[in-house]
């Protein structure tokens, strides 16, 4: 892959976590699918890192180079509500897909090659002369955007330099601390202003080592009428995909076949919680679709829906995940709401056809503050919005600290039945009750939850 460098089996994990997302068996036609609003314009535009050239038409034959220059196309209309955008297949794009209010746009690859397009966040420290050693084993990087292309190069975000993890040689490294005089193991860092400091026994980047930097800003923002299919929206500090805010409500998005992930580590608004979500949908979103995607290596969740209630009309309604493949994030599926919900609107979404296995087994899990009990499949909080969660046909494979994590109780609106559940015979069924896989009968009582559910002992 162009530019891309990383270890033979990322590559590897990409190739195969492609094709377990199309084995499983999401027909086109299992599918709800979102109706977009009516296509203004059907034009098609081409992105290509290696070959392309922003002062280009954006044509097959003389296609951009970066998203920003896609950005910039969609803010000043010359990409319309309609066009697709595409990227090529086998490249790697440094920076972040921002439709905006422009309606209707689909994002897309071309290309033979066999990997997707990536989409990332990373920048990326390539030689040892980029780093400055400041004593005691510790080396800085000045990732100020005046020193692109000296110290560092990928993506510069126009908001934050904050960086999330570091990945290096395949290995994701989240030990963030807040001051240097607590970084006292290799690969501890700090991120602080435009600076990172790095703990090592060497320069970070002897012999060609390079260290990708994750920056804390989404890859994607969902938006009304937009559709994203056969990318790989992967490494960045915050949420890999997030919907707008309930004041910019998101209707009809849809997010399909792609690879997300590699995502978290930034810091949340109180300055101690750490964030970083495969898919986030926030309240006031309706009419969305994530279906048939693969999602790996998140600090939190792989899909959640999650925000305060809206001020009228549901908080969510038609949310819906489907058909996607889920391996090695914190949790699975997660709902939380907040705030005082419109009287007599009914909030729905389901989760139906996943495949999820290691949950708990998160990079995240060696170095979070709150990690007891979170390494489960569904996580609930509050449920201040009484959502309708329909949780069917689903495959729950092994977790490292329960099937099920309710902080406050389970939702009330939940129905989680005729699911596949497969537990160690000493994980809990629920984080806050005893019973295990063999007490199953006993807990399905009590909650009324899985009661048409398989349960299979691990071995």
């Amino acid at each position: 892959m162009h530019d891309h460098n990383e270890p033979p089996r990322a590559a590897r994990l990409r190739r195969r976590t492609v094709l377990s997302g199309g084995a499983a068996g999401l027909a086109a036609a299992a599918l709800t699918v979102w109706t977009s609003p009516a296509r203004a314009a059907t034009a098609e535009y081409f992105v290509d890192s290696a070959a392309g050239d922003d002062t280009a038409d954006g044509s097959r034959t003389r296609p951009w180079a970066t998203t920003a220059r896609v950005n910039q196309a969609i803010a000043s209309g010359v990409v319309a509500a309609g066009s697709t955008v595409r990227f090529r297949r086998g490249r790697r794009f440094h920076g972040i897909i921002r439709p905006g209010s422009t309606r209707g746009l689909r994002f897309e690859s071309w290309g033979d090659e066999s990997e997707a397009p990536v989409i990332t966040t990373y920048k990326y420290v390539q030689g040892e002369r980029c780093w400055d050693a400041v004593g005691d084993g510790l080396w800085q990087v000045d990732l100020s955007a005046a020193n692109i292309g000296r110290t560092h190069h990928g993506h510069v975000s126009t908001w934050t330099t904050e960086i999330g993890f570091l990945k290096v040689d395949g290995t994701m490294h989240g030990d963030r601390k807040a001051s240097t005089s607590a970084l006292t193991e290799d690969w501890q860092f700090t991120s602080i202003g435009p600076v990172v400091t790095v703990r090592c026994t060497e320069n970070p980047s002897t012999d060609g080592r390079r260290v990708w930097l994750a920056v804390a800003e989404p890859i994607l923002e969902g938006r009304s009428g937009t559709t994203v299919r056969d990318l790989a929206l992967l490494g960045t500090g915050r949420n890999a995909v997030q919907t707008a805010s309930s004041a910019v409500r998101t209707q009809g998005f849809t997010l399909a076949s792609c690879i997300v992930g590699e995502a978290g580590g930034g810091f949340a608004s109180d300055g101690v919680s750490r964030m970083g979500n495969g898919v986030q949908v926030w309240s006031g979103a309706t009419d969305v679709l994530i279906g048939a995607n693969t999602i790996i290596d998140c600090w939190d969740t792989a899909m959640t829906i999650q925000g305060p209630a809206v001020v009228s009309g549901p908080s969510w309604s038609n949310v819906e995940f489907n058909g996607n493949v889920s391996d090695r994030n914190m949790q699975t599926f997660e709902y939380w709401s907040s705030g005082d919900p419109d009287p007599g609107t009914v909030s729905t979404c389901a989760v139906r056809g996943t495949r999820a296995s290691r949950a708990g087994s998160s990079w995240s899990a060696r170095v979070r503050l709150d990690r007891s009990g979170k390494g489960s499949h569904a996580l609930f909080y509050s449920d201040a919005v009484e959502a309708r969660i329909a949780m069917r046909g689903n495959e729950f494979a092994g977790a490292s600290d329960a099937y099920l994590y309710a902080k406050v109780r389970v939702p009330v609106g939940l129905t989680s039945d005729e699911n596949a559940i497969r537990l160690a015979p000493t994980t809990r069924l629920h984080w806050q009750r005893s019973e295990r896989i063999d007490q199953r009968a006993e807990w399905t009582a009590a909650t009324g939850l899985e009661r048409n559910s398989t349960f299979t002992v691990l071995a």
